[in-house]
């Protein structure tokens, strides 16, 4: 019995770590007019049994994050069903899905998100583009140029150039995975922390680059490795905290990683030091 008890209390001091996130929200014609003036609306207009749509939400949901992460709370994400609102949809003369717009003044002012619909173009019609630590990325052939403080969304199109001269720390992940999504504010502190260091923080979506998943052997999500002039140096394996993976960084930075066995084992030794002091905590309480 007091295994039981002290596997559910361990189990809950694990998932307290995750604060508790908010979730696209279903909107009707009546949710902008109730909404306060300086409110802005994301939404996404779908009908049932739309793969597209559902595709969609996933970058949406992920979006969401990012958005929480950086403290954007005038900002509403939601999805309208053109089904059941059907009227609205049309006097919107919204034909084609999913569809994106923007919505503002209690739903007085709206426009729509032309082109391909990613994390990019998303931030960048919302006018967060320019926020230390967002996402930058861009749909091309070419180089990014990295800008420490940032996390850098690289495609198909940009990985290989991009990555082929520097340090990166990159995380590869997909919408659809919880672990993924819970991680993305930890890295969005992550590319801040390191933002005076000569090192790129960046990220690869598995779903929608997944050949350059499969050429790092990329076999599951969230996956972390650090790169160096285009090759894979380590795979971080450690704890996902902010304070394990910026320790992690700068041991690495300090090019002491492979010359000193006592930091090769930091991570794990500040991790069992947190394990033994939980320990510690529940048998006190079960003496």
């Amino acid at each position: 019995m007091c295994l039981i008890t002290f596997l559910i209390l361990a189990s809950l001091v694990v998932q307290a770590k995750f604060p508790k996130r908010q979730w696209l929200i279903p909107l009707n014609p009546d949710s902008f007019k109730s909404s306060s003036d300086n409110q802005t609306f994301l939404v996404e207009f779908y009908v049932p049994n739309c793969k597209s749509c559902a595709s969609l939400r996933l970058e949406l949901d992920y979006f969401l994050t990012i958005l929480e992460a950086g403290s954007n709370t005038n900002i509403t994400v939601g999805t309208l069903d053109c089904i059941k609102h059907g009227n609205f949809c049309h006097e919107l003369n919204v034909t084609e899905y999913p569809t994106v717009g923007i919505f503002q003044k209690k739903g007085e002012q709206h426009r729509f998100i032309d082109g391909s619909l990613n994390l990019q173009t998303l931030q960048q019609s919302l006018g967060l583009h320019n926020s230390g630590g967002e996402f930058v990325g861009r749909d091309s052939n070419d180089a990014l140029l990295c800008e420490p403080g940032n996390v850098y969304h690289l495609t198909s199109g940009t990985f290989t150039q991009t990555v082929a001269s520097g340090v990166f720390f990159i995380k590869f992940y997909s919408p659809k995975c919880v672990h993924c999504n819970q991680l993305a504010p930890t890295w969005i502190a992550l590319a801040k922390a390191m933002k005076g260091n000569d090192i790129c923080v960046a990220e690869v979506d598995c779903l929608a680059s997944a050949a350059v998943c499969r050429s790092f052997n990329v076999a599951q999500v969230p996956h972390i490795a650090w790169l160096r002039n285009g090759e894979k140096v380590e795979v971080y394996t450690g704890p996902r905290e902010l304070q394990y993976l910026e320790e992690f960084a700068r041991v690495m930075m300090g090019e002491k990683y492979h010359d000193d066995e006592r930091n090769l084992s930091i991570i794990t030794i500040k991790m069992a030091n947190d394990l033994s002091l939980m320990l510690a905590f529940m048998i006190y309480i079960f003496r």
